[in-house]
């Protein structure tokens, strides 16, 4: 794997002209592993270790805690979200979020009609044996670290690289996020939207691309219990850090640069 290079001081100024030229305002976030709890930010409420799960759980569990909650709040006051063993918001996150190996029992069943009498379902899938051969076979990569950490770039320092970074774009920047990820792959292909839920767009599936050693770009945020989380005309797009560099340096070349995006980027939505 490409060893990762550093976000410098001068990239900061190049990423205000990316913005600049993709008609966005608010910073991406970076994406990354670490045995260290930030100082501030946000995180879900405190539940029991992951590590003591099943055999202790007391029926307290906080079921709906969604990680694109705590991620909003941090876009709000550009600050950290960052989750770990107790604090991974749902049991669903802690396995899309590599804390947690294995998926429950009835999650399989969540994805398609439910459990009469019990839970409803969501209908992604036709039957719970489709929905166990999602869990069986996607299986997230493994967390390299004891806290995962979703912030803006702005607040990483020399020593905190991010592994990922996502860009929360409407319509517009979408088109330009995705002319330029074929522009500079060659790559019709490069652009995935892989089914999962939004944990598992935003990080399981870029995390799995990566490892593979593929360049991909991932929109996600097809999952309807975290689309109140997010913005009108909103997804995610994730790609890999060192991607996103290569973005800063030669968007100008791509369609980003030439006039007829800048026309359509300054021109007025159509409702």
């Amino acid at each position: 794997m490409t060893k990762k290079k550093a976000y410098e001081t001068n990239d900061s100024e190049k990423l205000e002209l990316f913005m600049e030229a993709l008609g966005i305002t608010e910073e991406p976030m970076g994406i990354y592993y670490t045995d260290k709890t930030p100082a501030t930010g946000f995180t879900p409420k405190k539940q029991i270790s992951l590590s003591r799960l099943p055999e202790e759980s007391d029926g307290e569990m906080n079921w709906i805690s969604c990680v694109l909650g705590k991620i909003r709040r941090a876009r709000r006051e550009k600050a950290a979200a960052y989750f770990d063993q107790e604090h991974y918001g749902c049991l669903g996150g802690a396995f899309f979020m590599g804390f947690k190996s294995y998926y429950e029992d009835f999650e399989p069943s969540l994805l398609a009609a439910g459990i009469p009498g019990k839970m409803d379902g969501e209908q992604y899938v036709d039957s719970p044996e489709v929905g166990k051969i999602f869990y069986d076979t996607f299986k997230p990569p493994k967390a390299t670290g004891s806290v995962l950490v979703i912030q803006p770039l702005s607040l990483f320092n020399e020593n905190e690289q991010p592994e990922l970074v996502v860009f929360f774009p409407d319509r517009k920047a979408m088109i330009g996020l995705n002319a330029l990820t074929v522009f500079l792959t060659s790559d019709p292909e490069a652009i995935q939207m892989p089914f999962g839920q939004g944990c598992c767009g935003l990080i399981s599936w870029p995390r799995r691309f990566l490892q593979e050693g593929k360049t991909k770009a991932v929109i996600g945020a097809f999952d309807i219990n975290c689309l109140k989380y997010l913005k009108n005309n909103e997804l995610t797009y994730t790609i890999p850090f060192n991607f996103f560099l290569d973005m800063l340096e030669k968007w100008p070349g791509s369609l980003l640069g030439t006039k007829a995006w800048k026309r359509i980027k300054n021109s007025p939505t159509k409702g």
